[in-house]
C-alpha cells in the first residue's frame, strides 16, 4: 500500500503563530526554553478554503491543503538577550507571532527583516535564522502543520554569506 506523504500548505493573508528545538548538526540554538502547548493530529487530506473581507473591504484568502495525515503543533517559546535560532527550514509551514521583544529575521541569501511585538510572519522549507535583538529577551509562539510523524525542524549549515554578517 502507498500511503502520500507530501504535505503542500498554503496560508494567505494570516498568520498563525515558529521556531522549534531539532537535531544540533549544523549552526546551535542559543538560549531557547519551548514547550510545545498542544499536539494533535489529522488523520486525513486537509481541504480548507476560506473568501471574506477585511474590515476595510479588501479581498482575503486562506487555503490549507495537505496530501495525507498532518500533525499540527503549537509551541510557547522564550529567548533570553542575545539567544539566537540558528540556519535551519521547517518540512512543513509555520506561523509565528512575536508576543514580546525584536529580533532580526535573515533568509537563505541573509536578507535581514525586523519584527517586533505583535507581528507575524511565515516560515517553510527555505533556509532561515534570527537573532534577539535588544536588551530584553523574546517570548513567541508558533503553529507547526507538518506531514504527521515529520519532524518540525532541519537543522542545516550556514549559507556562505553568512559568514561576513557574523550569523554562524
Amino acid at each position: 500500500m502507498h500511503v502520500k506523504t507530501k504535505t503542500k500548505v498554503i496560508l494567505g493573508g494570516i498568520a498563525i503563530a515558529g521556531s522549534l528545538v531539532g537535531l544540533a548538526m549544523a549552526t546551535p540554538i542559543i538560549d531557547l526554553a519551548s514547550p510545545l502547548l498542544a499536539v494533535g493530529q489529522h488523520s486525513a487530506d486537509i481541504k480548507t478554503h476560506n473568501l471574506g473581507q477585511t474590515l476595510s473591504g479588501e479581498s482575503f484568502e486562506v487555503s490549507l491543503h495537505t496530501e495525507g495525515p498532518a500533525t499540527i503543533s503549537t509551541q510557547d517559546a522564550a529567548y533570553t538577550a542575545g539567544g539566537i535560532n540558528g540556519w535551519h527550514s521547517h518540512p512543513g509551514v509555520v506561523a509565528v507571532t512575536l508576543i514580546a521583544g525584536s529580533i532580526e529575521w535573515f533568509d537563505e541569501n541573509c536578507v535581514k527583516t525586523d519584527y517586533n511585538v505583535g507581528e507575524s510572519w511565515t516560515e517553510g522549507s527555505q533556509l532561515h535564522y534570527f537573532r534577539v535583538v535588544g536588551k530584553t529577551g523574546i517570548h513567541l509562539n508558533a503553529t507547526f502543520i507538518t506531514a504527521k510523524g515529520a519532524a518540525l525542524r532541519k537543522d542545516e549549515s550556514a549559507p556562505a554569506c553568512a559568514a561576513a554578517l557574523g550569523l554562524e
